[in-house]
């Protein structure tokens, strides 16, 4: 939304940005990402053999002899990318990766076999490799980290949360320290004075978060030590961090007072209701459309905005919130009127679904809480002043080589080409999950009832049992049926993660939010416990299912999974099931559940395509207005 008195988010003139469109350099007909696969397959499959071939020898050394080994194809390997310009292709990659792999076996007593290694390989080559789950990733992208490290570059590594960050160097700091190379851990609640530091080490373990919030604070940090075309970024579950969360960009804002903004949400909340769906606009994919009638609507009243917001798109976007405020939200579930200490009452926005989801167009969320104040009868207050702003698309858009690994990639490949320039790699693995066993319920409250009963017989019977849950008020509902019970569960999510959290024992049971999942690597003690994983509720994706059904593979002997369905999930779907033989039930709902993610996901890509335009056009402005052949005033 356009705002008066809008300027330039970092004051003064700024530099002309270099330009991309979401097909820059790259084609974009469907699939072309394959044949670029196909391509660099030969290249990396010449590499692997290199780096297998070498490693025999390497094994037969002792622990001198290696360390000189590796000092040489270390030297190397620095050498070769300074005269290559960081080309990440040569002679001296096969023994730089043999010797790593050799240095992982003795420091962590964990032998990387081929897989591992042709996905560190990967990734040195800006490759994002689908492994499947339980496959070793934080080895491999460990074992890449130290080989860019190794080539005079500073790594990123990218997890997809602070929980993942840390049992990362937890688990790989005998590998960093034996290859030389030092290892940072930046946390968000980590202090301004540890910036510089971590900045400067060659690993550099964080959140995609983190990376915007320093990048917007503090740019003078990033030029230095952060990225600007020299360092690369190394992506830990690259579908969570380079898909799920580039759904919302990072905004900084500073306070600020707009009085035509805060007069003209209230005129618009009154123009709104005259406007009837279906007859003046219709909602397609969650985006408003507003119809002849409508558009014929708005001419005769937007005399009652002020001149400022009669233009055609200010005035259709204060519309169009007006109607999203009036018809999507709802009171209670997506957000709360709280009491201040003062008194005061203000809005409180969250609930299960975010903002994002009810709102995909960007450029409706300036002024979405002063709308909602405007229903709620409470007095407006000062909308912020937006002082800088960052997709995921644009900051690893900034990084000299993109490279990471996930547990899968299905479905995700064209989209990681077209916005990122990246190509995946499919690994094939032989899936080894737990035995599934699923179960229909006719609703949430009888769903919870059953994984508690199940959680209290496997309790008994000395099973761990981990259990996923999407929903926040899910916690509350579950934990309630397991004290019926006498259980009481353990919960994953504290603010200082510790590299010991998944840790199981006989008779122990945890509950694990949906976000933590990629970061939860669950061992048991003793080994051989056996393990009962419940998912009392669908997750966000068939992707995080998959993901679940995976946990515990290296340490339980025994696992099964218990996958319960409320029809509630389905959207829809409850009558046509009610009215279904029991025999089709289950059946029925995974389709209806099937139909209703590809539905997110159909949105969720809407979103990010037009975020990433939107980045593009900003880049555009900002370009013309450094060349002076536009206007900086607002139109």
């Amino acid at each position: 939304m356009i705002l008066p008195g809008a300027e330039a988010a970092h004051g003064g003139t700024p530099a002309a940005p270099e330009l991309r469109s979401p097909w820059s350099g790259r084609s974009a007909l469907p699939g072309w990402w394959r044949l670029m696969a196909r391509r660099q397959r030969a290249a990396l499959n010449e590499l692997l053999r290199a780096a297998c071939a070498a490693g025999p020898a390497l094994q037969a050394l002792d622990d001198a002899a290696l360390a000189a080994a590796a000092e040489r194809a270390r030297t190397a390997l620095r050498a070769a990318t300074t005269r290559a310009a960081g080309a990440g292709r040569g002679a001296p990659w096969p023994a730089a990766a043999a010797a790593v792999a050799e240095l992982a076996a003795r420091s962590t007593g964990l032998r990387p076999d081929t897989a591992q290694l042709e996905a560190a390989l990967a990734i040195t080559q800006g490759r994002l490799v689908d492994a499947g789950p339980c496959s070793g990733k934080t080895l491999a992208l460990a074992m890449a980290a130290v080989l860019g490290a190794w080539a005079g570059r500073r790594c990123h590594v990218a997890c997809v949360n602070e929980l993942a960050a840390a049992r990362h160097a937890a688990a790989m700091a005998p590998l960093y320290e034996r290859c030389g190379v030092r290892c940072a851990v930046l946390l968000p609640q980590a202090p301004d004075e540890a910036l510089t530091s971590a900045y400067e080490a060659p690993v550099l373990l964080t959140t995609a978060r983190r990376l915007m919030a320093d990048c917007l604070n503090d740019p003078a940090l990033w030029r230095r030590h952060g990225g600007e075309n020299r360092h690369w970024a190394l992506v830990d579950d690259a579908d969570r961090v380079l898909i799920d969360d580039a759904v919302q960009p990072l905004v900084l804002s500073a306070p600020g007072h707009n009085p035509l903004l805060l007069e003209a949400v209230v005129q618009a909340r009154e123009m709104a209701q005259a406007f009837r769906p279906g007859e003046h606009y219709e909602d397609r994919a969650g985006v408003l459309r507003f119809t002849p009638a409508g558009q014929r609507l708005l001419d005769e009243r937007e005399g009652v905005l002020s001149t400022f917001w009669r233009a055609p798109r200010r005035r259709d976007e204060l519309v169009m919130q007006a109607l999203v405020v009036r018809d999507r939200f709802v009171r209670g579930r997506h957000y709360q009127v709280q009491s201040d200490p003062s008194g005061a009452q203000r809005i409180v926005l969250g609930g299960d679904t975010p903002v994002a989801a009810l709102v995909p167009q960007r450029t409706l969320h300036t002024g979405l809480l002063q709308a909602l104040e405007a229903r709620e009868g409470l007095p407006p207050s000062d909308p912020p002043v937006v002082t800088g702003r960052l997709s995921h698309q644009e900051l690893f858009g900034r990084y000299r080589l993109l490279g990471g690994i996930a547990s899968t990639l299905g479905g995700l490949e064209g989209e990681l080409w077209r916005i990122y320039g990246a190509v995946a790699l499919h690994q094939r693995r032989a899936d080894a999950l737990a035995a599934v066993q699923h179960e229909p319920a006719p609703d949430h409250e009888t769903a919870y009832a059953r994984a508690a009963e199940a959680a209290a017989q496997a309790v008994k019977a000395g099973a761990a049992v981990l259990v996923a849950l999407r929903r926040p008020d899910s916690f509350r509902a579950f934990a309630e049926a397991l004290r019926v019970r006498e259980l009481t569960p353990a919960m994953l999510g504290a603010p200082a993660p510790s590299p010991e959290d998944g840790v199981l024992a006989p008779g122990q049971l945890l509950l694990v939010p949906d976000p933590l999942l990629p970061g939860l690597d669950v061992r048991m003690a003793p080994p051989g416990t056996p393990l009962l994983l419940l998912q009392p509720e669908a997750l966000e994706s068939a992707r995080a299912e998959t993901l679940f059904a995976a946990r515990g593979l290296r340490g339980a002997t025994e696992r099964r999974l218990l996958r319960l369905w409320p029809v509630s999930p389905a959207e829809g779907a409850a009558p046509a099931l009610g009215r279904a033989p029991a025999v089709l039930r289950l059946p029925l709902l995974r389709i209806a559940l099937g139909l209703q993610r590809r539905r997110r996901a159909r949105q969720a890509r809407l979103v990010r395509r037009q975020l990433f335009l939107q980045e593009q056009q900003l880049l555009l402005q900002l370009a013309f207005a450094a060349r002076g052949d536009v206007s900086r005033s607002p139109r």
